[in-house]
């Protein structure tokens, strides 16, 4: 059994790096089904993770200095400007 859990890891995760989509969309379901997994348990599980792996990320950024405010700022302001850009001639 515990080779099944690495392998589903393994397929979530390849899955995950191909098409972006969240991994707890995939691996939650795939805990119940297969693994019999109370989903209570499953949900509380993929949530623990996340906010882990968020705090690191967030930690990791913000110490190497990676993520580039500036680039977040101008897609908002594009987005923020749309709505008010559709005026008629």
């Amino acid at each position: 059994m515990d080779g099944m859990y690495t392998l589903s890891g393994f397929l979530v995760g390849l899955i995950v790096g191909v098409t972006g989509v969240g991994g707890g969309s995939l691996m939650t379901p795939l805990l119940i089904l297969l693994f019999g997994i109370s989903p209570a348990a499953a949900g509380c599980t993929d949530l623990l993770y996340a906010s882990l792996d968020r705090a690191v990320g967030r930690k990791e950024e913000k110490t190497n200095r990676r993520k580039d405010d500036g680039a977040a700022r101008r897609r908002a302001g594009r987005w923020r400007s749309r709505p008010f850009n559709n005026k008629q001639k």
